[in-house]
């Protein structure tokens, strides 16, 4: 009976493997999760576009990464794969996907105390390669934060100006 070594593979290596099937479906990697459960692994995969993206594109890609020998040998067979749009509410998982929303609204955990506290919330008025700058929108201060230092980083969306962005369109 042969002997098969199981590679555990860490995230860019996942990556090099998933990210040519999103392009090759019109799409592009956001980021994604390798969740270990007690009974089984979930892979989440977040894919978007600049043409937006729909459940059709999701369950493409779905399609597509399922036929990826190299994710069944570091994963098994008992994995959970799941394809996503980041959401409104999208999660960043690289510091350069935050230049795009300058002005916009975060919320994010930092991994050691600061001042404290973990939890911050404010509006992003600069980032670069390694730091965001937020300015709390209940003051006039600003705070400076080293990207690998967050757990957490997301958008956190005005739902009223959504839902009356997206009334005005109909």
């Amino acid at each position: 009976m042969p002997f098969f070594y199981i590679k555990k593979m860490n995230k860019d290596e996942f990556k090099k493997i998933i990210e040519p099937v999103v392009i090759r479906n019109d799409c592009s990697l956001w980021g994604l999760e390798i969740l270990r459960g007690k009974k089984r692994t979930t892979l989440r995969v977040f894919i978007d576009s600049n043409n937006g993206v729909d459940i059709n594109d999701c369950e493409n890609v779905s399609k597509d990464l399922g036929y990826e020998p190299m994710l069944d040998l570091s994963l098994g067979d008992n994995y959970v794969l799941e394809v996503s749009t980041p959401g409104v509410d999208r999660k960043f998982f690289d510091i350069m996907q935050l230049s795009d929303y300058i002005g916009e609204d975060l919320e994010f955990k930092t991994r050691d105390l600061i001042e404290g506290k973990r939890k911050f919330s404010g509006t992003l008025i600069n980032c670069d390669d390694v730091y965001l700058s937020i300015k709390n929108n209940d003051k006039s201060d600003s705070k400076k934060f080293k990207f690998t230092d967050l757990d957490l980083c997301k958008l956190k969306p005005d739902y009223n100006n959504l839902i009356k962005e997206y009334s005005n369109e109909k």
